[in-house]
């Protein structure tokens, strides 16, 4: 069985300085650090995660709560790209990871306190989680990678600037001539969502243009969502002559819907989604995509969570926004019915 003495010996340093890079103190340089792991790895060294926790006090463990069911989350790229970046950077700096799903009438701070786990990270949060109660007051370092209020001013995220995303793709959608623009957005129960449709809003008021009556259908992140509001749409006594959608899978099923429908994507329909999962180039047409870099989210998070869990608090919550991008692909084109 191998010893911390093992991993003093082969890295050249000593036990009390192993133990600081075991239980992920802050007293080592960078390049002791590496050493250290890297003796760590070549001898398969596996601390007694229990005995150490008892000692320091910690788990070194992080809790990633997700309020829906396995099914919808791994249903959905988008999480799972997410806890990739998260999982890399906690397992790199020797955390484990402890997955809460559907986590219902329970205050999340509770596992903070029960010494499950020394924080957390939020995800998918809707607006008025009574769960959220007492976060705040808790003492547990949290970050979220949403954002749980329009307003936040107090909270700790890693976001996508969805305002500024849809609002490049509702640019883009006008340059090509298209002024009958439907917005299917996701449910309005998440902030995400609600400045997907500020960034919608903007673009008509910037070009001062009257928003269309009856073009903004709220529905669910999904396939089966994206089919249903496509059809609505396209009942309209006016029907647009583009989508911007919510997220991918909200495109995926719509440009299915309008197929059936008899439309060809993008000549009589064109189609703009969310976030650039790997699928939307596959697509038929590939699809034309606002990208978000959820893995970068995921990573950032971490590396936050990981800073507050050392007690190097920043004296005003630190706050995130990543950039988007337009990645143009072929299910947009210009309009055709003026």
């Amino acid at each position: 069985m191998v010893t911390i003495k093992d991993v003093a010996k082969l890295s050249g340093f000593s036990i009390k300085t192993v133990s600081r890079v075991v239980n992920n103190l802050s007293e080592v340089s960078p390049e002791t650090r590496q050493k250290v792991q890297h003796a760590i790895s070549e001898l398969g060294y596996q601390p007694n995660t229990m005995a150490r926790s008892l000692v320091i006090g910690r788990t070194n463990t992080v809790g990633v709560i997700i309020p829906h069911s396995a099914e919808y989350i791994f249903a959905h790229p988008f999480f799972t790209e997410v806890l990739r970046g998260i999982a890399e950077v906690l397992s790199a700096n020797n955390h484990n990871l402890l997955l809460y799903l559907a986590y219902e009438k329970v205050p999340y701070s509770r596992v903070f306190i029960q010494r499950q786990v020394d924080g957390l990270i939020l995800m998918s949060i809707p607006i008025g989680d009574p769960n959220l109660h007492g976060i705040h007051e808790s003492g547990v370092p949290f970050v979220c990678t949403c954002r749980i209020t329009e307003d936040d001013q107090i909270t700790n995220y890693v976001d996508a600037d969805f305002t500024g995303g849809v609002e490049q793709g509702m640019e883009y959608l006008l340059s090509l001539g298209h002024r009958r623009i439907a917005i299917l957005p996701g449910p309005m129960s998440l902030v995400s969502v609600r400045l997907r449709l500020r960034g919608y809003q903007n673009a008509w008021r910037k070009h001062r243009l009257a928003e269309p009556e009856d073009y903004v259908l709220e529905g669910e992140f999904s396939s089966e969502s994206g089919h249903a509001l496509a059809v609505k749409a396209m009942s309209l006594p006016n029907p647009p002559t583009a989508l911007i959608c919510g997220d991918d899978l909200i495109a995926f099923g719509a440009i299915q819907a309008l197929k059936e429908m008899g439309y060809r994507v993008p000549e009589d329909i064109s189609i703009i989604g969310f976030d650039d999962i790997n699928l939307a180039r596959f697509s038929s047409p590939p699809l034309t995509t606002v990208r978000q870099d959820t893995y970068l989210k995921g990573r950032i998070a971490a590396e936050t969570l990981l800073t507050l869990m050392r007690g190097k608090c920043p004296s005003s919550p630190r706050q995130i926004l990543l950039d988007t991008s337009l990645v143009i692909r072929n299910s947009t084109a210009p309009a055709q019915n003026l």
